[in-house]
Order: structure tokens, then sequence, then C-alpha cells
């Protein structure tokens, strides 16, 4: 399973043309389990400013699996940021370190455009999508 990160989103919906993108083509095309976490869908909502791409998304969600955190992901991902933060690494968006939280828990690998998750894999044992 794979957790496909806001920034590779926003590529595969506005168009861009980061390899991300065409990796996510891939797996929709196969049918692979592509999921998201909830501040994945939320970041990517309060992004749109027309209510018919706000369904577009929603449509397109519907098919992708949603996995939950837990309290337990939650405090995992405050680990994670002040763990690295104590090594000199502050991670820009505390997302991040939950996405990775959940992707430790479920052992979903990470498919972003987003160096903070490589930051993060270099101390925790996130698999995240290389080209």
């Amino acid at each position: 399973m794979i957790i496909v990160d806001t920034s590779v989103w926003i590529e595969f919906l506005e168009g861009g043309n980061h390899w991300t993108k065409e990796r996510l083509k891939e797996k929709i095309a196969n049918r692979e389990s592509v999921a998201y976490t909830e501040m994945i869908l939320l970041e990517i909502l309060t992004g749109l400013e027309l209510r018919k791409d706000r369904e577009k998304v929603e449509k397109n969600f519907q098919t992708n699996v949603l996995l939950p955190g837990k309290r337990s992901t939650t405090m995992l991902a405050a680990e994670i940021y002040q763990e690295l933060r104590r090594k000199g690494k502050t991670i820009r968006s505390i997302v991040d370190c939950m996405i990775s939280a959940v992707a430790i828990e479920t052992g979903a690998t990470i498919l972003h455009k987003d160096r903070d998750f490589e930051y993060i894999a270099e101390y925790y044992p996130v698999v995240t999508e290389k080209e």
C-alpha cells in the first residue's frame, strides 16, 4: 500500500509533470492500493477555490483507502518532530510527521515530492518511493 502525499496530489490534479505524477497514474491504472490520511485530504480541500474542484477530488478519493490515525499515531508524530528538531532538522509541516507516523504504523510506503520525508526516513523506519 502507498500513501500519496499532498505534494503529489497537487501535481496530479493541477497537471504538473513531476515523476511522482506519472507513478501515481501507473498505480491508479494498475488498481494498486492508494491511501491517504484525513490530513492529506484536508490540505488538498483547503487549497481548492471552486466547488466543482472539491467534488472532483471527493470523487477521486472514494476509491482510495483512508488510513485513520490513532492516539499512538499522534504521539509518534510528536516524537518524530521533537527528535528531529533536537538533531537540528526542523520539519516544515507537522502534517508530514503525522503522515510518516501513519506509514510506520501501517507499513505503507510514501510517494511524495517533499524533502522532509527523506529527513524523517534518515532516523525513522519510513519507506519512500524513489524514482
